[in-house]
């Protein structure tokens, strides 16, 4: 036997036994695809070239549509036992709405900062912080021997005027009695003039700091500027302080400012006088107002800007602190094509909505324009009058996800 009928015989045996293989683990094969199979062993098929590349054309070969991997194959009894509500593309009266997060805050335009007028140590503080407080009322009494040193300047300031004042008279009297020179006249005038300043400047050195004059006194009293509330009071007693160190705040909170951050990107939408609605995180009532300022630099850290509104708080129910949120309400516009807010979904970085179909729903992508609390306007994508899933949406969009997931795998 020569070596070229041992390598027949040889592989009539493998294709013999791949053929039994077959019949045994696969009987609902026909003798088409067990042919196919032997071929396939034998040489790649029948649609291999002699390189071993498949001849078919492309067109020979079944390709999945594209299109199916968006469809949701659903009955109507299937949409109305999930709930799924269906509505139509419509045209409607937008107003944008700009959603921003925001603050409250103490008006600074109401607040005042006080510190020490004169160098000392604190004796006493009788009120708290948080406290309401009265024009007038007293904050703190700090011992202070520079506010002493300064009223006794005051005291002695006033007695070099009276003495000036004694001296004019006296040389106004001898000049008219022809008894003095006029240059002693001028001399008393030119002195009487210099005391009225110098005691002027001691009064208003005490004035300014809140010191009252009279009676020289080692201690000075802070008293509140304004009818308001204590925000903040880093005083307590025995402490040194000084004319640098704030020792209480207080504002006016009868009305506070409610700022919202802006990013870069919306700053064109946002002007003074847009009307804003505001709400609070602990009050279940939406509050009216208006923009009163933008501002117009950016935040190093975040790169937002400021909208601040000004709102008036009966009862002081708005504490500065408390989160809210501010919507921000443009022009109303008509609008061709809305679809309401919940059936827009995001898949694949990609805005879609659900387009109901005879068989079930199809994700089609759009483009979004101006938008309310509600609605948002469509711009592409889709036309006025086609139905689309309008509530639970979101099913579907899971569908779609489980079906990626299982392709994935």
């Amino acid at each position: 036997m020569t070596r070229k009928q041992s390598i027949a015989i040889a592989l009539m045996c493998a294709l013999a036994a791949i053929l039994a293989a077959l019949m045994l683990w696969r009987p609902a094969a026909g003798p088409a695809a067990v042919a196919d199979a032997v071929a396939d062993a034998a040489g790649h098929g029948s649609h291999a070239d002699s390189h071993g590349h498949d001849d078919r054309h492309p067109e020979d070969a079944a390709a999945p549509d594209a299109g199916d991997e968006r469809d949701i194959a659903m009955s109507a009894a299937q949409v109305a036992a999930n709930g799924i509500a269906v509505d139509k593309a419509q045209p409607a009266l937008l107003q944008e709405r700009l959603h921003l997060p925001a603050q409250v805050r103490a008006n600074a335009e109401r607040s005042v900062a006080l510190a020490a007028p004169a160098p000392g140590i604190v004796q006493s503080v009788p009120v708290s912080n948080g406290a309401a407080v009265r024009k007038g009322q007293a904050l703190a009494v700090i011992a202070s021997p520079v506010a002493a040193q300064w009223r006794a300047d005051e005291g002695i300031a006033q007695q070099r005027l009276a003495l000036a004042r004694a001296t004019h008279r006296r040389e106004q009297t001898l000049w008219e009695q022809g008894i003095s020179a006029r240059q002693d006249l001028e001399a008393a005038a030119g002195a009487l003039r210099e005391a009225e300043l110098a005691a002027q400047a001691a009064r208003a050195r005490l004035n300014a700091l809140g010191i009252g004059a009279g009676a020289v006194a080692g201690t000075v009293t802070v008293r509140a500027p304004l009818d308001g509330v204590v925000i903040d009071k880093p005083a307590v007693a025995g402490q040194a302080v000084d004319e640098t160190k704030p020792l209480f705040t207080v504002a006016d909170l009868s009305q506070v400012w409610v700022e919202a951050a802006v990013p870069a990107d919306s700053l064109a939408q946002v002007g003074a006088g847009m009307p804003a609605r505001v709400s609070i995180a602990a009050q279940p009532k939406e509050r009216e107002g208006v923009v009163a300022f933008v501002d117009p630099v950016l935040g190093e850290a975040t790169r937002m800007a400021t909208a601040r509104i000004v709102l008036p708080n009966p009862g002081r129910l708005l504490r500065p602190g408390m989160l809210a949120t501010v919507d921000l309400m443009g022009q109303a516009a008509s609008v061709p094509v809305t679809v309401a807010n919940e059936a827009i979904q995001t898949i694949h970085e990609r805005k879609v909505v659900f387009v109901r179909t005879a068989g079930g729903f199809r994700a089609q992508d759009v483009t979004l324009g101006r938008a309310d609390g509600k609605r948002s306007e469509i711009v592409a994508g889709l036309a006025a009058g086609t139905p689309y899933a309008a509530g639970g949406s979101f099913l579907l969009k899971a569908d779609l996800g489980k079906r990626d997931a299982g392709h994935e795998d």
